[in-house]
């Protein structure tokens, strides 16, 4: 190869390569921007746990004994984002730890995915939501939490979906359901449908599945066939 054709060669290269980086800047992509790797999303997350562990923005933490922030691979492949957090995970400070977790953890492995290594787990507020705040070692003390308490912890979720930027998200319930779809409807009529979700801040968007939450799965088993045909659909997402 001569001088100049290798000369030519590295030109026509370079001005390619320059018409496909303004092309996608047209489109809105800012290719030059390194995406985040593992370890700078998991430094930003323990940055922004920090940052709440000690979190007094609502009512929620006067009975609280554990902030519950969240659980998972930052090498994600769906978030799973539930209502908040019950008994076990107040005491242990991680959700979806139990009967309802395990079952979670078992709908989760049926289509591939584990908390360990492709999933993330989190809630709509990050404190037990308790109807008696002052008796947080009695079982049963759980409640939904108000429109009040989400939109305190709003911001930690919003940023947590931000650090992670994951490409599915799946809800697990009405309240988590109802929360990120700013939607009035039962979990009845969102389940199994497909939802753009927008990132609150960098206005991404990505589908977003609402499903029934594990815990009515143990109230009524026979929920458990919708539940599958939701994450048979959320399986060819990724």
């Amino acid at each position: 190869m001569s001088g100049d054709s290798g000369k030519n060669e590295l030109l026509e290269l370079t001005r390619q390569l320059k018409n496909a980086v303004e092309t996608a800047q047209l489109f809105g992509e800012d290719v030059l921007k390194p995406a985040q790797n593992d370890q700078d999303k998991n430094k930003k997350l323990e940055e922004l746990y920090r940052k709440y562990d000690g979190c007094l923005m609502c009512p929620l933490s006067e009975g609280r004994v554990k902030i519950v922030f969240g659980v998972g691979s930052v090498d994600l492949k769906v978030l799973f984002v539930g209502e908040g957090p019950g008994y076990d995970e107040d005491k242990q400070g991680f959700p979806f730890v139990g009967k309802a977790g395990q079952l979670l953890d078992k709908i989760m492995q049926s289509i591939g995915l584990d908390r360990k290594t492709n999933a993330y787990i989190a809630n709509i507020v990050k404190c037990h939501p308790m109807t008696d705040p002052t008796k947080p070692e009695m079982r049963g003390n759980d409640r939904a939490p108000q429109p009040s308490e989400i939109l305190a912890c709003k911001e930690i979720l919003d940023q947590q979906i931000e650090i992670l930027d994951p490409p599915l998200i799946c809800v697990l319930g009405a309240t988590a359901a109802r929360a990120m779809l700013n939607s009035s409807e039962g979990i009845t009529a969102l389940r199994g449908r497909l939802f753009d979700f927008k990132f609150p801040k960098s206005g991404k968007t990505v589908p977003l599945l609402p499903t029934y939450h594990p815990a009515a799965l143990l109230r009524n088993e026979l929920l458990k066939k919708d539940v599958w045909q939701d994450m048979k659909l959320l399986r060819t997402l990724f």
